[in-house]
């Protein structure tokens, strides 16, 4: 089979990692996989934060249970390195563009022997009070947000392969 389908069709979300931190050369490959996903108009307006110091994601994790009021859930599931990416407030296809980066990026980890999930649940905090706090600590221009995120690192545990659900191709 062809390598790009087996990377698509063998990634799974992971939601349980070990601590072993990946090289700088992986998230660099990453990275620039996030890069050079196409953008419209060809803006290229996506922001990436990688973050692998655990004392700031230790950080981003205390500022995300007080968002959702304590509630006992772990964000990143321990992944040792998270990326957020980030695009302008008012930019139309900001969220399609960081989609695209982010599947980009997630595929490239796959390809490379590393494991991802990506990240929805911190735009509440990320929209919010917190989340000013954070835009201005990364150098974020004020007029862009946080629109995904993507936890990186090696599987301490499989995701099973789930069937994919039927009826939802139309062909004309």
């Amino acid at each position: 089979m062809n390598p790009v389908f087996d990377v698509i069709y063998n990634r799974r979300s992971i939601r349980s990692y070990k601590s072993d931190q990946i090289t700088p050369e992986q998230l660099d490959n990453i990275l620039s996989a996030g890069l050079w996903a196409p953008t419209a108009r060809n803006e290229q307006e996506i922001k990436f934060v990688a973050v692998q110091d655990g004392n700031i994601l230790e950080e981003l994790q205390k500022d995300f249970l007080s968002s959702i009021g304590g509630e006992s859930r772990v964000f990143h599931y321990n992944a040792p390195a998270f990326i957020l990416l980030f695009g302008p407030k008012d930019f139309e296809y900001t969220e399609i563009d960081a989609g695209i980066a982010v599947q980009n990026m997630a595929l490239a980890a796959e390809s490379i022997g590393l494991n991802t999930v990506i990240i929805g649940i911190l735009r509440k905090m990320m929209h919010g009070p917190l989340g000013d706090k954070w835009i201005k600590r990364f150098n974020i221009p004020d007029d862009h947000k946080f629109v995904i995120g993507l936890a990186v690192g090696y599987k301490a545990a499989d995701t099973p392969k789930k069937d994919r659900r039927d009826n939802r191709i139309y062909k004309l």
